[in-house]
């Protein structure tokens, strides 16, 4: 029987609680043990290409965020072969909220984006949520999925989203150790988490799958795109982009800058990473190979001589 969604030891305890193995037989998504990992990305290529809309959400109390939840939906729909269209906002704001602090997140939404739909919303809720959902119609890609060494590209720089949101929220302590002029320069790093044009060079030039990183950052994409894909992986954390801003804000915040909000950073998958290594830095793209797709499901992050597993992302 071919594996879904449900891990074996899950389906066995179902069915020792149900005792109905036909009723609870497992999502079947076309993965089968053994299958190559040429015909894994192929399949998953096949099934997120199918879906025509893509969404990003995030919650703050920074105008970012609407900008941000743009960029996620929009960056999402792209990995998918496809080009968004159209753009919806949900924004919730807490329900005395005035108006005038409104303004700065509307905006934003406008600076990123034109909305066939916005909607506002006051709730109890303390911050402001902004859902954007992205519409678009399939372009022309035609991958090739030959046997072979599958490569996984990062393009982006792993927690650039976040940091600029850490950087408004945490100002005053970050002024007290690094100099003006070096944050000064934090903010620009929301400048290139619109990926959407770098998946279209990518779809061009040798990429046959991409997945959109986000909350939980590039770990948890890394994770993510696995599961989706059904395959393992061996990656090695040193060749993982991440910029010295990022480096230096999580140092103080005492966080890890590959596991905080990377939305703007694309994993790709390629049989020629030097191929689409060149047309990405061609359009002025931060971009690495980091490693490789791999039969079966372990997830391997080498760091050196250290070999660790990647965990689900758990919020």
């Amino acid at each position: 029987m071919g594996k879904g969604s449900i891990g074996t030891a899950e389906f066995e305890r179902l069915v020792a609680r149900t005792g109905n193995a036909k009723f609870l037989a497992r999502p079947y998504t076309g993965r089968k043990d053994g299958m190559p990992v040429s015909e894994c990305v192929r399949m998953a290529y096949e099934n997120d290409r199918n879906i025509a809309a893509a969404s990003g959400t995030m919650t703050g109390d920074d105008p970012y965020i609407v900008a941000f939840a743009v960029y996620r939906a929009g960056n999402a729909l792209a990995a998918r072969g496809r080009k968004a269209e159209t753009f919806s906002l949900l924004l919730s704001i807490p329900k005395d909220m005035p108006e005038e602090a409104v303004r700065p997140f509307m905006r934003k939404a406008y600076e990123a984006a034109d909305f066939a739909d916005v909607s506002i919303l006051r709730t109890d809720a303390m911050q402001v949520t902004a859902h954007v959902t992205a519409f678009g119609d399939a372009t022309e890609t035609a991958p090739e999925f030959t046997d072979g060494e599958y490569r996984i590209i990062l393009c982006g720089q792993a927690g650039a989203e976040e940091t600029v949101l850490l950087y408004g929220q945490y100002r005053e302590r970050l002024s007290a150790k690094y100099p003006e002029h070096f944050l000064s320069e934090i903010p620009a790093l929301a400048e290139g988490l619109d990926a959407g044009r770098l998946c279209e060079t990518g779809w061009k030039n040798g990429m046959v799958y991409a997945y959109s990183c986000g909350d939980g950052g590039v770990y948890a994409g890394l994770f993510g795109m696995c599961e989706r894909i059904r395959t393992g992986l061996s990656v090695s954390l040193p060749e993982i982009p991440v910029s010295q801003k990022t480096i230096e804000v999580c140092e103080e915040l005492n966080i890890d800058p590959y596991q905080i909000g990377s939305g703007g950073c694309i994993l790709m998958i390629t049989r020629d990473s030097e191929r689409l290594l060149s047309a990405l830095y061609a359009e002025g793209a931060e971009a690495c190979d980091i490693g490789r797709l791999r039969e079966g499901y372990k997830k391997e992050l080498h760091n050196g001589d250290e070999v660790r597993c990647l965990e689900p992302y758990r919020g």
